[in-house]
């Protein structure tokens, strides 16, 4: 099931704690009422104040019910493939993940965190369609070839998303932590406050309508709540936690009790308080609580097992076949390849079987890149040079 200790005869409490992870936010960047900073400017406060909250002292003495030490989630963003700059961020492939990656964050979850580059390019814009932009595959394939990894879980930069983003998640990530419904919602929000207005209020997973990614439907990706803990817009309340623990006992099935803050926010008061604010509810309902990595909630919550797919490819003249022992949730396994000019890009493989599937490669590859998700959430990951 997991690694994580979890009660064996009652329904609990599984609590996520996502982080839009984005690294530096100065420049032209809002600022508080009285003028000063809203954000951290640089990394050496950045990490200042997550060390605090990453070390081994506070996750022990922050520990769920169980005991389990505090976890967090990284939905790590590369600011790439954007024209302009103006709030002065890192505009580097990998840079917040390697800085993240050099706290004490070994035992968290790393996801994909995504700002979608508008037609534009304007570095401080959103866009209101996935269709302006193909970074997110040049993102993912330097992250896969680059750094072996490749995320499970997606949050949507603004929690913004449309009916091509849906669909292209379908074939690439399995679980999306982006639905902000709250009871703050409302109807034609601009897109500076998408809060999904119409998307299911539960506190757990749904899966989404291929017409209308905010109703349920028959797409095999899922998606989960995930409020602000503290922000303008919303936050993590009282009412939240009792709505939770009272359905807990009503149902007697476990909930996903999902929030996300911001690492250029000094995030350590509210992850106080809302480690009290749980605690003290959790005891108050006579309920436990679980503090949980992004794709092993998903486990939890739907009772799976860890599914491992067995990924092999074979190359020969030019010609790779990929073959999977079972079905991933991917119709195609996700494939990047580098060249030995240094570009890296995604391809796409035809179908030649059941959970067979094969890529002509030019003469010039240096580096192939391949990798699947099952159902549970689980990813495997090939990356050989050829």
């Amino acid at each position: 099931m997991s690694n994580t200790l979890i009660p064996e005869s009652q329904p609990y409490l599984i609590v996520v704690h996502c982080v839009d992870t984005e690294g530096p936010l100065g420049g032209n960047a809002r600022r508080n009422p009285d003028g000063s900073k809203e954000f951290f400017d640089n990394w050496k406060d950045i990490k200042f104040s997550l060390n605090e909250i990453t070390s081994n002292v506070f996750r022990k003495t922050h520990s769920d019910s169980l005991g389990n030490p505090y976890v967090y989630n990284w939905f790590i963003m590369d600011f790439t493939g954007f024209k302009t700059n103006p709030k002065n961020r890192v505009a580097q492939y990998h840079d917040t993940l390697d800085q993240i990656k050099s706290l004490q964050t070994n035992q968290d979850g790393f996801y994909w965190h995504y700002h979608l580059p508008p037609a534009n390019g304007v570095g401080d814009q959103w866009s209101d369609t996935w269709l302006t932009s193909n970074e997110c595959n040049n993102i993912l394939a330097r992250r896969l070839i680059q750094r072996h990894s490749f995320p499970e879980a997606f949050r949507a930069g603004g929690t913004i998303e449309d009916n091509p983003a849906s669909h292209w998640l379908e074939h690439a990530v399995l679980l999306d932590y982006s639905n902000r419904v709250s009871e703050r919602s409302y109807p034609d929000a601009d897109l500076f406050r998408f809060n999904w207005y119409g998307a299911p209020k539960h506190w757990g997973s749904y899966n989404p309508n291929h017409k209308n990614f905010l109703e349920k439907g028959e797409m095999k990706r899922y998606v989960y709540r995930c409020i602000d803990l503290k922000s303008r817009y919303n936050d993590l309340t009282q009412s939240h936690l009792d709505e939770c623990f009272e359905t807990i006992k009503q149902t007697k099935q476990n909930l996903v009790l999902s929030y996300f803050s911001h690492d250029n926010r000094d995030m350590r008061t509210e992850t106080y308080d809302s480690f009290s604010l749980i605690k003290k509810a959790s005891e108050k309902h006579e309920i436990p609580w679980v503090i949980s990595k992004a794709d092993e909630a998903h486990r939890l919550y739907h009772n799976l097992d860890n599914e491992i797919i067995d990924l092999r490819f074979e190359a020969k003249d030019n010609i790779i076949n990929i073959s999977t022992d079972s079905e991933p949730f991917q119709s195609t396994p996700f494939t990047a390849i580098e060249l030995h000019n240094g570009e890296i890009f995604r391809v796409y493989t035809e179908k030649t079987g059941k959970n067979k599937w094969t890529l002509k490669i030019p003469d010039s590859i240096k580096t192939l890149g391949i990798a699947v998700t099952s159902m549970s959430g689980n990813n495997t990951i090939l990356v050989k040079d050829l």
